[in-house]
């Protein structure tokens, strides 16, 4: 067997594997996605003083941490809902991709000085992001 059928055969074993594995990776991913959405929603001041080390935050600031809580708890039941749902899980998984890789470019390239907790978000988003592209790209 010469080098390139052993590569593409690897690769679609792999690309059957997270195929095959899709459904709970979205429900599991949609879940901690939701956490943090609804942390962000329910408790902002904390959310805001763990996740950006802002201990006094503005009202406005607060607000609209608030707000992007429930974009991304409804981002999160779009990628849970989608799980179930294979006929809308493109157009989704899209969606979050963008989302997740945009916190990620915020996090390593925007203007606030990046904290653990931002780094360990953004990596954690990067790698949920690095699965529905790819799953994506196998479609």
């Amino acid at each position: 067997m010469n080098a390139h059928a052993f590569c593409s055969r690897d690769t679609t074993l792999r690309l059957q594997v997270l195929a095959s594995s899709i459904g709970w990776i979205l429900v599991a991913s949609g879940i901690i996605t939701g956490g943090a959405g609804l942390a962000a929603f329910l408790v902002p001041r904390l959310f805001v003083r763990l996740v950006c080390g802002v201990e006094s935050p503005t009202d406005s600031l607060l607000f609209f941490v608030g707000h992007w809580g429930v974009l991304i708890v409804s981002v999160a039941a779009l990628i849970v809902y989608s799980a179930y749902a294979p006929t809308v899980r493109a157009p989704v998984l899209a969606a979050a991709a963008i989302e997740k890789v945009a916190i990620g470019l915020l996090t390593f390239f925007g203007p606030m000085k990046r904290t653990t907790v931002m780094t360990a978000i953004a990596i954690g988003d990067g790698a949920f992001a690095i699965l529905y592209v790819a799953y994506l790209a196998g479609l």
